[in-house]
């Protein structure tokens, strides 16, 4: 009883804000939106709920694409493209189970509009510009060079301020080590396309925004980690099957200092938030945790390697590194060449081994032959009678 007059009281309040928390169409208002990265303002505030599918979208995005091939080279290479991936915001992303509603589902800032011919049940509802987006992707400048069968990783954009958005930048920086060429010579010609190897991807993104109406920002700095052991095989020179498993992380941590300067529409005075400070403090996790990847890789040309597929950490995306170019300088050797520097006979069998171990069998019969037995015991002379004297 005692938590359902709490939550009572609560619509009630909601209630009584209506008229200036939500638009006339049932969409949050900004100052709803923005509260929700402040742990200290009542009511609207403290809502990591509302705002994690931000960050579980863009670190799925940021943790993608940083592996092309489980092959590395060993003479030099040189990669470059604009990979993005595609992630569809689902229902998932449009709810989330709110304590405050007693775990009842309610609108992320994704969710959806208040019915405004229904009576106001107190939620805060979606943002009606994050609502209209069906998937989720960003694009990001990549090269990489690889020698000695290990690969350097870098990415990086920048955007300048456009209109409510101040500035937006983004680096990563990855490492991959493959390990094909330590076992392929060992392998029979059919497997030779088999190969293992181990990277990992950190990328660091700064996010600032400045809605209309506020003076200030909302600043968002965001962390991500991609490690996974890459599995690969090539069934044909010009094709790869891949498949990575790993861990992920994802991290966006909020700032910045945001002062509502927005005027009542009606009279032109000050609006109902007038002067009221958003100081943004939550830190939000994204999808952390197992990820899995299942890509094919096409070697085309000289130069030309789109990668396709589907990535799975929490939800769903799909990758589409499709404008990707890689020049490798120089040829590798192949499994027999390596196999025959070795002197690594892979049809070698085991017939030598057995012949020495019966060569053994019959050196010890032998020599148990040529030894004297022991046991054989020497006739007894018997002593001479000696004569009697007369």
């Amino acid at each position: 009883m005692k938590k359902l007059a709490i939550l009572s009281s609560i619509i009630a309040l909601c209630s009584t804000a209506v008229s200036f928390a939500m638009d006339d169409k049932g969409w949050a208002s900004t100052y709803e939106s923005l509260a929700a990265f402040d742990s200290k303002i009542p009511l609207y505030g403290n809502r990591p709920g509302y705002v994690k599918p931000i960050i579980a979208n863009l670190g799925n995005v940021l943790n993608s694409n940083w592996f092309v091939s489980a092959e590395v080279a060993n003479s030099f290479s040189f990669e470059a493209g604009l990979p993005f991936s595609i992630i569809p915001i689902g229902d998932d992303d449009r709810v989330f189970n709110d304590p405050v509603y007693g775990g009842a589902e309610v609108p992320t800032i994704f969710g959806e509009n208040h019915n405004m011919t229904q009576p106001y049940d107190g939620r805060i509802y979606g943002n009606e510009t994050l609502n209209g987006l069906g998937v989720f992707t960003y694009p990001y400048l990549q090269v990489a060079a690889s020698m000695f069968h290990a690969r350097a990783v870098l990415r990086w954009m920048m955007l300048p301020a456009i209109s409510e958005l101040r500035g937006f930048s983004e680096f990563g920086f990855g490492l991959q080590y493959s390990f094909g060429h330590l076992f392929q010579y060992m392998l029979p010609p059919a497997a030779q396309g088999l190969n293992v190897s181990l990277g990992f991807g950190y990328n660091t993104s700064s996010i600032s925004y400045q809605p209309e109406d506020y003076k200030g920002q909302l600043d968002l700095d965001v962390s991500t980690l991609n490690i996974s052991l890459i599995l690969g095989y090539k069934p044909i020179k010009t094709v790869e099957i891949m498949m990575s498993l790993g861990y992920q992380s994802a991290e966006m941590a909020s700032g910045g200092k945001l002062t509502c300067m927005a005027k009542d529409k009606l009279t032109g005075g000050p609006g109902a938030y007038y002067g009221q400070v958003i100081s943004p403090d939550l830190t939000i996790e994204g999808n952390n945790g197992f990820r899995f990847g299942l890509e094919v890789a096409f070697h085309l040309g000289a130069s030309f390697n789109p990668v396709v597929g589907f990535d799975y950490a929490g939800k769903s995306s799909y990758t589409t590194n499709i404008l990707y170019f890689k020049q490798q300088f120089g040829t590798d050797k192949t499994p027999d060449e390596i196999a025959k520097e070795k002197g690594y006979d892979r049809n070698a069998k085991s017939e030598p081994a057995a012949e020495n171990k019966n060569e053994n069998v019959r050196a010890r019969a032998q020599e148990s032959y040529d030894e004297p037995d022991m046991n054989t015991e020497e006739p007894e002379t018997e002593p001479a009678e000696e004569s009697e004297e007369e």
